[in-house]
């Protein structure tokens, strides 16, 4: 959950022990004064305002704790373990995209046959991401982590002095060039 979510989740908390607090409170006074005049009038009519309003409370309560799309990734989440979102997947995708169009450049077999894994592993992630988008961002937690494990991988590989002397030797004055 980002900043912004979070600051709509507290108010629409806010607002529904708001109407937690001021259902007791009225209500309680309206029994209140039922029962100190019911000697004059036996009727118990703070039952209907009471239950009236209380339908009312019910509904906002079922809005706050079990209601819509957002309540399903709560409790996903929660169940889980895991959070995931959208922001995130699109986060992973990016940087996946990032990499590839890096290491896009280079002739993988003529350069050293071990990066041929490297480009697998990359395109094995990138396919993950797109598939725990598909499925609305509700991925396991081993999938979660194995994609984010192979893009820290990939991208300490990049940045890494072996990585600059391979992009290098692609240069265009470099005969290594395929």
């Amino acid at each position: 959950m980002n900043q912004e979510q979070a600051e709509k989740r507290i108010t629409e908390l806010k607002g529904y022990y708001s109407h937690l607090a001021s259902f007791v409170a009225v209500n309680l006074f309206l029994i209140m004064i039922n029962l100190i005049n019911y000697s004059e009038d036996p009727q118990l009519w703070f039952v209907y305002p009471l239950f009236g309003w209380g339908i009312g409370l019910l509904i906002h309560t079922f809005q706050i704790f079990a209601g819509g799309r957002d309540w399903e990734d709560r409790k996903m989440q929660e169940l889980t373990g895991w959070s995931v979102t959208r922001e995130e997947l699109e986060r992973l995708s990016e940087r996946t995209d990032n990499l590839v169009s890096i290491l896009s450049n280079l002739n993988w077999e003529k350069i050293d046959p071990a990066l041929v894994e490297t480009k697998e592993n990359l395109l094995k992630a990138r396919e993950k991401i797109i598939q725990m988008q598909d499925d609305g961002g509700t991925p396991t937690d081993a999938s979660r982590d194995e994609v984010v494990r192979e893009l820290e991988k990939l991208e300490e590989f990049v940045t890494s002095a072996k990585f600059r002397f391979y992009d290098q030797a692609q240069s265009p004055d470099n005969p290594v060039k395929g």
